[in-house]
């Protein structure tokens, strides 16, 4: 068998399936036969456990028949199995001893590949750095695919990271992330390994790092923690001097304030605050989740719900594994989903959670694995951007529907199985421009958006929906999200007029508040983070912009201090909001209680799509829908669904349709303006 091309990514169900198959084959006996003295008897069992999810007692049947038989037929594949089920159960040194006595006897064997890069990663999750160092720096050595290589990379610097060598271990990581390309997990990983890596190196090889960096990462993070050090040592001056280095070349780096934080508590002889980064990585613990991650089997954080006889069955695909930051979003989708069915269909759909791990290629499998399944009715997820356009284009026009919670903008016009649940930057955009128009009265449009492509598909969607309105965009302009000149963008609004007459009038430039710059358009949209648009809106105010009505991004709901400094020049502004707790809606306030009481914290806005999605489902079936055809026509009709984010639909396409609540600035809060209504 060849080496697969992720290292440590849990295997698909299909060879799982086919591996224990071979074994059941190879004992002539089927899978789950009752148990007895007999060897093969003990092989059975330890399919059946494997099968079942009971890994630990999967490896325990396996090693007494290993113990029984000493030559069985197909002993590599059954040494394979073993390692599997032991890798799955936590129990690393016992998976080790399995690969390796099948690498010992068949070096060259079927499933030798899949072993040896297995036992990088059982080695890592053990705490055996040396071991591991070892096997991947050879594996590395004779490796030629790209992928595979920087996959091997990364397992060499978490196994020099385990003995210690933290400058090799720097080196090995920033060379997969200087590589660059594959899934962005994998630079993620590189990327924290890096940083692990910095915060345990000495001075002298922090300098040597950050001088051959530069401005490129990780220049700035070594320039931090050379503050920090020398902070840690007391010496002020010293601080200074590198903070006031810092200062100048890394104006915009989001270590700024931390740098300021360590200077403040050394002047003031406190304590200093825990470094920013690094301190608390540990490699063992993102491998020990990607091996125990098992296709077809949820994680402990997530309760996966039994087919019930008769019932309907709905497959999960989620990254919860991700190591990137998805895998806290998927589990709240999970759990939203969970709660629809408890609340809305217990006992009548059973939910299956299949870890995609952020892997097209993986979700794609678990994809066609469903649909192979003919009691799966129905497929929600997946969520980040490439595993949802591949589960799109295999779903096709065949299989199961599949409810997606993303973003992607590959998403419409998949096929008649697909729909969106999920309030894009671009239906954002498009709510906004009805109520400029439908409700303020304005048919002159304005927006300044990041010339990036998340900026450039908000500005189609807000053309596209201003003509369809009958208005008219007048006002178009962009910034560079890496380095903007937000003062020239101030300037082009108004012509540079509003600062000149101002300056005029008073001699000393001070910002007017009773005048107001001409401007091309009634209302001005500014769809980005919270952290450019608090840079430009004093500088639209030092060019007389006092006055001119504003609608902002989702994006700024998320940051708690958006308001603290920006709030005087937003009053009024609207903001879209995929979920709201200020809304008064009975199907709003039922789901925030009922999250809250079930799970211990507000839900979120994944938490609300996964519920949703569930409610569309359980809403079809309620209908009469008995078949996967069933489904999908009852999803395409149009008709309207009560949920936690609104009264919602699928159009014609699949797309999520609704009227999002929006929300204004009241003195520093942000309150209901509107509730969430059907799309029109």
């Amino acid at each position: 068998m060849a080496a697969p091309p992720r290292l440590s990514a849990p295997l698909g169900a299909a060879w799982v399936f086919w591996l224990l198959g071979l074994l059941a084959a190879a004992a002539c006996l089927p899978a789950g036969a009752k148990s007895g003295t007999r060897p093969a008897d003990l092989l059975s069992q330890a399919e059946t456990a494997y099968s079942q999810g009971r890994f630990g007692l999967s490896a325990d049947y396996y090693r007494q028949f290993l113990a029984a038989e000493a030559e069985p037929p197909r002993l590599e594949a059954i040494l394979a199995a073993y390692g599997l089920a032991s890798e799955k159960a936590g129990r690393f040194p016992e998976a080790a001893q399995a690969y390796e006595r099948l690498l010992s006897r068949f070096p060259s064997g079927e499933f030798a590949g899949e072993a040896g890069y297995r036992l990088v990663s059982v080695h890592l999750a053990a705490g055996d750095g040396a071991a591991a160092e070892r096997l991947a720096g050879r594996l590395k050595a004779a490796e030629t695919d790209p992928g595979r290589r920087a996959e091997l990379g990364l397992a060499l610097g978490r196994a020099q990271w385990l003995t210690g060598n933290f400058k090799e271990s720097a080196a090995s990581f920033l060379e997969v992330f200087k590589g660059g390309g594959g899934p962005a997990r994998r630079q993620e990983a590189a990327r924290q390994g890096v940083l692990g890596s910095l915060a345990r190196l000495d001075y002298k090889t922090l300098a040597a790092l950050q001088q051959s960096s530069g401005l490129d990462f990780p220049g700035p993070e070594a320039a931090y923690l050379l503050i920090y050090q020398t902070a840690s040592a007391g010496d002020q001056d010293h601080a200074g001097a590198l903070a006031d280095y810092f200062r100048r070349y890394y104006p915009e780096n989001r270590l700024r304030a931390q740098v300021e934080a360590v200077l403040q508590a050394l002047a003031a002889k406190a304590a200093l605050p825990a470094p920013a980064f690094g301190i608390e990585y540990d490699p063992r613990a993102e491998v020990e989740v990607a091996l125990k991650s098992q296709a077809g089997t949820a994680p402990d954080q997530v309760t996966a719900v039994q087919l019930p006889p008769g019932g309907a069955a709905v497959a999960v695909l989620l990254p919860l594994s991700d190591r990137k930051g998805a895998g806290r979003f998927a589990r709240e989708v999970a759990r939203g989903l969970e709660l629809a069915v408890k609340e809305q269909a217990p006992g009548q759909v059973g939910l299956t959670v299949l870890d995609t791990g952020g892997l097209p290629e993986q979700a794609v499998r678990h994809f066609n694995q469903a649909a192979d399944d003919p009691r799966v009715l129905a497929v929600v997820g997946p969520l980040l951007r490439d595993e949802a356009a591949a589960v799109a284009a295999a779903a096709g026009r065949s299989g199961p529907p599949v409810i997606v919670i993303s973003q992607a903008p590959e998403l419409p016009g998949s096929g008649p199985n697909v729909f969106r649940l999920f309030l894009t930057p671009g239906h954002q955009a498009e709510a906004l421009v009805r109520h400029a128009v439908r409700t303020e009265k304005h048919n002159d449009l304005g927006v300044i958006h990041p010339d990036d492509n998340y900026g450039r598909l908000v500005l189609a969607a807000f053309k596209a929906e201003a003509a369809r309105q009958g208005a008219r965009v007048t006002v178009a302009d962009s910034y560079s999200p890496k380095n903007p000149d937000l003062e020239a963008v101030a300037s082009r609004l108004t012509g540079g007029q509003g600062a000149r007459l101002a300056s005029s009038r008073q001699g000393v430039r001070k910002v007017s508040t009773d005048y107001q710059a001409q401007v091309a358009c009634g209302i001005l949209y500014l769809p980005d983070s919270p952290g450019p648009v608090a840079r430009l809106l004093p500088l639209l105010a030092f060019h007389d912009v006092t006055r001119l009505p504003y609608m902002g991004s989702a994006l700024w709901l998320d940051d708690p201090d958006f308001l603290a400094g920006s709030a005087r020049y937003l009053q009024g502004a609207v903001v879209p909001a995929p979920i709201t707790e200020l809304s008064q809606r009975p199907e709003s306030l039922r789901f925030f209680n009922s999250f809250q009481q079930a799970y211990g914290h507000a839900p979120n806005q994944f938490a609300a799509y996964g519920y949703d999605a569930g409610l569309a489902l359980i809403q079809a079936l309620g209908q009469g829908a008995a078949s996967r055809e069933d489904l999908r026509r009852a999803l395409a009709k149009g008709g309207q669904t009560p949920g936690a984010t609104g009264p919602f639909s699928f159009g014609q396409d699949g797309e999520y349709r609704v009227e999002p609540a929006l929300l204004t600035i009241q003195e520093r809060e942000f309150v209901l303006l509107r509730e969430p209504g059907p799309f029109r």
